[in-house]
């Protein structure tokens, strides 16, 4: 992303230029690449090979890379440049669909990636997310609304990944997540706003002596600061005051149910769900419903807006 940013800042820079066009070599880069796979597989066929690394072995792009990054060297350094603009990042979107594509197809598709546990799976669950992430100045979008939500301008929100559809992999993704120290944001990625708010799934276990571990979680302010009825107005409050981060909510419109709940150690959470009136849609009946949970010192627990589909 870095790199690509760099490109397109030269580009602009260099914009008065006149750029010859390199479409061409884009073509020589992926018909190689396309060259290298099918004799990788006519070689398969007629020898054992010894055990490769990942990259080699389902993505051929050592020659791309090369090429494309001694081009890149020729182009910042050229005092006199003639290549057309964007035809670089052209090329870079292009290689990077491919790998998308590749990397989607082992995660679906190949029984060896099935174990979610394994670190095969991890780092290339890593990856995809990595290659299907959107533009920085879109991610930007949804960082500044998470930031909003929690009224932390400095945050250190970080991109975790998109969410494909499980029972259509070719879907165009539509929500996108982030973490944020034990939190867990959910994005729209039309609106770039937060849908969901919840803590990050902690991890526990046994150890050999039969003792049990688990990873470190949340800490919540359970100060008793607040009624009910108070932290019904902070909810209203909240909700009304972070139009970045949510949207504009009209909350009188919907119909309210509150409850309280206190756990054994006398911890109290206020529960508020907003509800509209149920619709038909695509067959189906679906009620649009907001949902905020907050403990009685003020502190949001969970955050949920369903009120769309």
């Amino acid at each position: 992303m870095k790199l690509r940013n760099i490109i397109r800042s030269f580009f602009l820079q260099e914009s008065k230029k006149e750029f010859k066009h390199i479409s061409m070599l884009e073509k020589q880069i992926l018909a190689r690449v396309k060259e290298e796979k099918e004799l990788e597989v006519e070689l398969d066929k007629t020898f054992t090979p010894a055990p490769r690394p990942f990259w080699t072995f389902r993505f051929p792009l050592a020659f791309a890379t090369v090429v494309l990054l001694l081009f890149f060297i020729g182009v910042l350094t050229n005092n006199s440049p003639v290549f057309a603009k964007g035809s670089i990042i052209d090329a870079l979107i292009s290689l990077k669909n491919q790998l998308q594509q590749e990397l989607t197809q082992l995660l679906s598709n190949d029984p060896s990636y099935r174990d979610k546990n394994t670190q095969k799976y991890k780092q290339s669950q890593q990856e995809w997310c990595s290659v299907s992430a959107r533009p920085s100045e879109e991610q930007e979008k949804a960082v500044t609304a998470i930031r909003d939500f929690i009224d932390r301008p400095d945050a250190n929100v970080e991109y975790e990944c998109v969410v494909r559809n499980p029972n259509n992999q070719d879907e165009e993704p539509l929500i996108e997540t982030y973490t944020l120290d034990f939190d867990r944001f959910i994005i729209d990625i039309k609106t770039n706003q937060v849908v969901e708010m919840s803590a990050i799934e902690g991890a526990w276990g046994e150890n050999k002596d039969g003792s049990r571990w688990s990873s470190p979680k949340k800490e919540y302010d359970y100060t008793p600061r607040y009624t009910q009825l108070e932290a019904e107005k902070r909810a209203h409050e909240f909700i009304a005051n972070h139009q970045i981060a949510l949207g504009k909510i009209e909350v009188e419109k919907l119909t309210l149910v509150s409850e309280a709940k206190d756990d054994e150690s006398g911890h109290v959470n206020y529960f508020f769900t907003w509800r509209g009136d149920p619709r038909k849609e695509n067959g189906e009946t679906f009620t649009p419903q907001l949902t905020l949970t907050m403990t009685q010192g003020g502190q949001i627990v969970h955050f949920s807006n369903h009120l769309k589909r």
